[in-house]
């Protein structure tokens, strides 16, 4: 059964998803070597810019293992198997716990679709080199979601809460776009 809090916030970042999952278009960008190296560079750069952003409001959060969520490790890894350059760093802030924990969002939630992508991929023929990052947690993702969104539950104890938590959220969705399709988008 889906919380409240999550139904609220999955619903009313609906939108950003879908457009970047168009924007993206992952498939066709994993597909092909020179595609691949920027994606991954974008999503290496999301991830040092988010985690910067998020360590020092979520590092010693009980319940959520800030640590072993973080990402960027191994995307320096896969960076490397593809060739690419390391991006330079954009600062990127974000208000309180809430809003960490709604930028936080975005990253787990990717975690879901990447094992999706993956399998995609993998029946389309197309070298894993370089896309770990797709599936970090293997078999565990189900339940590290399931945790992840418990430590949300706890988290969102009043309304304020939540929208700050939507908007970390709709933040994040457009840091990725940015980082992933190198602009944002308009409108």
């Amino acid at each position: 059964m889906i919380s409240d809090a999550h139904r609220r916030l999955r619903d009313a970042t609906r939108a950003d998803h879908d457009r970047l999952e168009r924007r993206v278009d992952i498939l066709r960008r994993i597909a092909r070597p020179e595609a691949r190296r920027g994606l991954i560079e974008g999503f290496y750069g999301l991830h040092l810019d988010a985690e910067a952003a998020m360590a020092p409001w979520l590092a010693d959060l009980p319940g959520l293992d800030f640590t072993a969520r973080r990402r960027s490790g191994l995307l320096a890894r896969d960076l490397a198997a593809a060739g690419g350059c390391a991006p330079v760093p954009e600062p990127f802030e974000v208000a309180g716990r809430p809003e960490a924990l709604g930028l936080m969002y975005v990253l787990e939630g990717s975690t879901l679709g990447g094992q999706v992508i993956r399998r995609e991929a993998v029946r389309a023929g197309v070298t894993m080199s370089g896309l770990g990052f797709l599936d970090p947690y293997g078999a565990e993702v189900g339940p590290r979601w399931k945790a992840f969104l418990t430590v949300v539950d706890a988290q969102a104890v009043g309304e304020d809460d939540l929208l700050s938590l939507i908007a970390g959220a709709r933040r994040g969705f457009a840091l990725a776009e940015a980082r992933l399709c190198g602009v944002p988008a308009v409108g």
